[in-house]
């Protein structure tokens, strides 16, 4: 390792762990950090808490400009505790412990200082692999606060360049979760926000209990955020779904609403506030928002009704589970009001009125089987799960074990079987917490040479996070499955339809450069790396037989090599293989030459 990632004296360990032993459930966070960017002003593009499409933004993601290159620095003194490198999710990341007990996270960064760098290349080469995560010693990398440690980018799961921030905590109090703090609300760092946050939907749905003490409910109404005093017929019981969105000086981005109050005449029926997130928490916005208009639409609209398996109830005030009841046949006055972090707030008024014999189910409820086109064989079964215990399904053909509280409430489950090689399980509308494992016969017409390439696929629906990739119903994703004998096993996390198909097509690579091409003044070359089914498993980049670091941007399917002359001598021929391997084992082999 270079001198200058050696490690420093045993003293500092002993005085950091003294440090660490301080860590409290809340600690004092106000004064005690600086801002990780220079660039003024300080606004974002994402916030803590806002609703993405499976998860709540777990931090902040502050603007850079829209380019990458800002310098990043940490905002109190401690030491990088982890680094992290990989194609998908924070990308390159650092985690920086510091001695309060705190530990502050820097995602999506475009590159790592120069002393982490080496050592973070050193690893890769020496395990042959891009993607690594690595626990580092408090002596490894100390930082004092305002040092900089990295620059800000557009790596991992991000749609531009920014810094994805964070400051956690461990709370004692509730199991040793480790806690994402709410930055805007510690007063830990102010943005200007004159703005007032926006309605865009306001919906209201008919609530009632049947068989089994199943719930259904109906859409009664649905008005633009600007509609107000506006009059609605509601049933004896109901509940309301906002979409509501907060604006903020000096960025365009939309953020998420910080407190969400309901009340009924003068009485509060329901409150959301967005408090510091517990990160074992984040998957829980499937039961706070209205799933269906998610999946549907792609919409997430927080709703009232608070479900039995959403365990936030330290989050929230509801006495009456979020469900509205009329106690006669006057009109009442329904008021919905967001703030956002700075204190702005926005309301709208609805007058309702109890319409004796409104039915609530006339659409049928929640609990619909999806229409599926073409001709179906007559195999449709149904079964009673109950969301706070294990629940097994079986059928000809097919197995499935739901876990404890993989539901959010009790649900009549429907199966319907296609055809030999596809089954409609449920419907999309319906969210799961946590997977189910699934068992599904091979077809016949399936020959036992292909079992190892069989593979599960889910049809896209249109509840997927814009953000990241836009839905089409037509495609088809690859869903897992591991054979054992004439069954193929997979886990899902979320209901919809399912096929059993091969891959035997191995993936596709191409480089930036033709072959045998002069690419000397080149910095750096690249290779397109593509799989059209069950996605890439691995790749590898030889250069002259050596083994060569490759940067996979996934969101470009693109591997990026760079050209140093420590690892590549200059003024040759150089022999190029690139393999690639798909989930199924299905390879490629690509041969090319450069000189440089």
């Amino acid at each position: 390792m270079k001198e200058s990632i050696k490690r420093l004296p045993a003293l500092f360990t002993a005085l950091v762990s003294v440090f660490y032993c301080l860590g409290a459930q809340t600690p004092d966070l106000k004064g005690y950090y600086q801002k990780p960017l220079s660039v003024e002003p300080l606004t974002l593009s994402g916030s803590m808490g806002e609703f993405r499409a499976t998860h709540f933004h777990t931090g902040y993601d502050f603007r850079v400009g829209g380019v990458s290159g800002a310098p990043v620095y940490a905002v109190a003194d401690g030491y990088i505790s982890r680094i992290s490198v990989s194609s998908g999710g924070y990308g390159y990341a650092l985690q920086v412990t510091h001695p309060n007990g705190t530990v502050s996270l820097y995602g999506h960064l475009d590159a790592f200082s120069r002393e982490v760098a080496a050592y973070v290349e050193e690893v890769q080469y020496s395990r042959e692999s891009f993607s690594v995560a690595l626990d580092c010693s408090p002596e490894m990398f100390p930082v004092r606060k305002g040092q900089q440690i990295g620059k800000a980018g557009n790596t991992g799961d991000s749609a531009g360049p920014h810094l994805h921030f964070e400051i956690r905590y461990r709370d004692t109090l509730s199991g040793d979760s480790t806690v994402s703090a709410n930055l805007l609300n510690h007063g830990i760092y102010t943005v200007e926000d004159t703005m007032m946050p926006e309605f865009r939907v306001v919906q209201f749905y008919g609530f009632t209990t049947v068989e089994n003490g199943l719930s259904q409910t109906r859409l009664l109404a649905g008005f633009p955020g600007n509609r107000d005093r506006v009059a609605v017929n509601v049933p004896d019981t109901f509940f309301v779904a906002v979409d509501a969105i907060d604006r903020m000086n000096n960025t365009w981005s939309r953020m998420g609403i910080e407190t969400w109050e309901f009340f009924l005449d003068d009485t509060l029926v329901y409150r959301y506030s967005n408090t510091d997130l517990p990160l074992e928490h984040t998957r829980y916005i499937l039961s706070l928002i209205h799933y269906p208009e998610r999946a549907t639409k792609g919409r997430s609209l927080l709703k009232t009704w608070v479900e039995p398996g959403n365990v936030m109830r330290d989050r929230m005030y509801a006495p009456s589970q979020g469900l509205f009841s009329l106690p006669d046949t006057m009109d009442h006055t329904l008021t919905v009001i967001v703030h956002d972090a700075a204190g702005n707030s926005a309301r709208r008024w609805y007058s309702v009125k109890k319409r004796i014999g409104l039915e609530v189910l006339a659409e049928g409820g929640d609990n619909p089987v999806e229409t599926v086109p073409g001709p179906v064989l007559r195999e449709e079964y149904q079964q009673y799960f109950r969301w706070d215990q294990e629940n097994r399904f079986a059928a000809r053909d097919i197995l499935i074990t739901v876990p404890e509280k993989a539901l959010y409430r009790d649900m009549l489950f429907c199966a319907t079987r296609i055809n030999e090689a596809e089954w409609n399980l449920h419907t999309s509308e319906v969210p799961l917490h946590l997977p189910l494992q699934v068992s599904l016969a091979i077809p016949a017409a399936i020959p036992d040479s292909l079992f190892d390439k069989v593979v599960v696929l889910r049809q896209s629906d249109n509840g997927r996070d814009p953000h990241m990739q836009e839905a089409d119903p037509r495609l088809w994703r690859y869903a897992g499955g591991t054979r054992r004998d004439s069954m193929v096993t997979f886990g899902t996390n979320a209901f919809g339809r399912f096929m059993i198909d091969t891959d035997t097509i191995p993936p596709a690579v191409s480089a930036s450069f033709s072959r045998g091409a002069d690419l000397r003044g080149r910095h750096n070359i690249h290779f397109t790396i593509k799989d059209a089914c069950s996605g890439i498993s691995s790749y590898s980049v030889t250069i002259d037989g050596k083994w060569m670091l490759g940067v996979h941007d996934g969101k470009r399917s693109r591997v990026t090599c760079v050209l140093d002359p420590e690892r590549i001598r200059r003024g040759t021929k150089h022999q190029v293989v690139v393999n690639v391997v798909d989930h199924k084992n299905n390879t490629t082999e690509y041969k090319t030459e450069f000189i440089w």
